[in-house]
């Protein structure tokens, strides 16, 4: 499983993820602020600026879901853990709640294909700018899809541990 995460596509997907979510952050940062220095030192208001600023933040808000979940840190309500104290029932309990995890991911990640396939059909745009509304949804089908498959990765991976590489092998005694 480690030579997955050597792969070019593996460190591409990482390394565009990170891209998006400084650049979406910039563009944000830099959209409000330029609204506000219009809006209260100019006096003037800019058309579609919360077109512009809600298309921007769906990129970065579902990237950063995607990114929580190859990182393996988005939030959980693990309070199983307070009550159980056994690591095989632990183990148990992690297994099940990373494939309802992955059940539920898989559903959201077909209806989110689906969802954007309809969007493409009728071309829904947005009421000021009449930009096409399939740039704010596109990253909702993305997200759910890469959610999965990072989700199932863990998954294998909690159940196939890796050895660190520089860890010594074991000597069997009899």
């Amino acid at each position: 499983m480690k030579s997955i995460e050597k792969t070019l596509f593996w460190k591409s997907l990482t390394w565009i993820q990170r891209i998006i979510l400084m650049i979406t952050s910039f563009c944000i940062m830099m959209i409000v602020v330029t609204n506000v220095f219009f809006r209260y030192v100019l006096r003037i208001e800019i058309f579609g600026i919360e077109e512009m600023i809600v298309i921007i933040a769906m990129w970065m808000y579902w990237t950063g879901g995607i990114y929580a979940t190859y990182e393996n840190s988005h939030i959980k309500g693990d309070m199983l853990d307070m009550f159980v104290k056994s690591k095989k029932k632990k183990q148990i309990v992690n297994y099940v709640a990373q494939g309802l995890t992955i059940m539920a991911l898989g559903f959201f990640a077909w209806w989110g294909l689906e969802w954007t396939q309809w969007n493409l059909q009728i071309g829904q745009r947005t009421p000021g700018l009449r930009w096409p509304m399939i740039w704010s949804q596109i990253p909702v089908a993305i997200s759910f899809v890469l959610m999965f498959s990072y989700s199932v990765y863990h998954l294998v991976r909690t159940i196939f541990p890796i050895k660190p590489e520089n860890e010594p092998a074991k000597e069997v005694t009899e």
